[in-house]
């Protein structure tokens, strides 16, 4: 860390920036540190609800920290500046055509696959798909294809083309898009590129990193905009009672698509620019 610190300060003195922003993590310290000493105007971004350890630590020295959830400037010392989490481009074009319930539903098991979901995906296949006019796009993960795959041949061949299982997409804006409901973990990024397009979901919370993920849920699920299925509780039938309460109840659709549309934040970047501008004296 000393010597990171030396660097960032050769590199900071080299560069002359007119502002530093931090994007979180122990890598992010020995620059902001850098910066605050030469009185640097700073900016950090903070994705998840509770903010992590680098970020609560470096505050102190920051103009503004972008967060996410309004729900974070408790932790944040007045500091906190609501502007969403900035998304690449080909997120920030919300989904426009949404039927009367859904009909389309992308499963994300995350690129490193996402064992519980895709487990409780291959229990629950065969009576989700008992469903005509219901078809399911998976997102399993490379470590998990094959399982996803073999899921697939044991389905009715009347079934079968519903189901369209691959390990990982370079498109997954699109994948959003043409999805009427997603079913995936509490991930920042995932939240935040969701709800920027607008989709509705039914969230599964990993019990991992200090649980950081069910807080990130918790104002999807307290707004109406996402179901909430304990990891430890997710399998094929309690998936099954999620999925049906909403594919049975075309007014809570709406109103979960309604909700998302209000908590989605697709123009983040641009709200992130202007605050670091703002600071920079632009």
């Amino acid at each position: 860390m000393p010597w990171a610190y030396v660097l960032a300060s050769r590199a900071i003195r080299r560069f002359r920036p007119d502002a530093v922003v931090g994007t979180g993590g122990y890598v992010t310290v020995p620059v902001i540190l850098a910066a605050a000493r030469r009185g640097l105007p700073i900016v950090l971004l903070e994705q998840n609800l509770e903010p992590g350890r680098a970020t609560r630590l470096l505050a102190r020295f920051a103009r503004a920290v972008a967060t996410a959830y309004q729900e974070s400037a408790g932790y944040l010392d007045g500091r906190a500046v609501l502007t969403g989490t900035p998304v690449r481009q080909d997120f920030q074009v919300r989904k426009q055509d949404f039927p009367d319930r859904p009909r389309r539903l992308l499963v994300l098991g995350g690129s490193q696959g996402a064992l519980r979901i895709n487990q409780a995906v291959a229990e629950a296949l065969p009576q989700l798909l008992a469903r005509p006019d219901l078809s399911v796009t998976h997102q399993t993960g490379a470590r998990h294809l094959a399982m996803m795959e073999s899921a697939r041949a044991r389905l009715p061949e009347s079934q079968r083309g519903r189901y369209h299982p691959f390990a990982f997409t370079e498109d997954l804006a699109a994948a959003l898009r043409a999805s009427d409901l997603v079913l995936a973990r509490a991930g920042a990024s995932t939240l935040s590129e969701t709800s920027a397009v607008g989709v509705p979901m039914i969230l599964v919370p990993g019990d991992f990193a200090g649980g950081h993920q069910r807080l990130n849920a918790r104002p999807f699920e307290e707004a109406g905009a996402a179901a909430l299925i304990a990891n430890q509780e997710c399998d094929g039938p309690r998936l099954l009672r999620e999925l049906g309460a909403i594919l049975d109840d075309p007014e809570r659709y709406r109103r979960m698509v309604g909700a998302m549309a209000q908590l989605g934040r697709p123009q983040a970047a641009d709200a992130v620019a202007d605050l670091v501008r703002s600071l920079a004296g632009d």
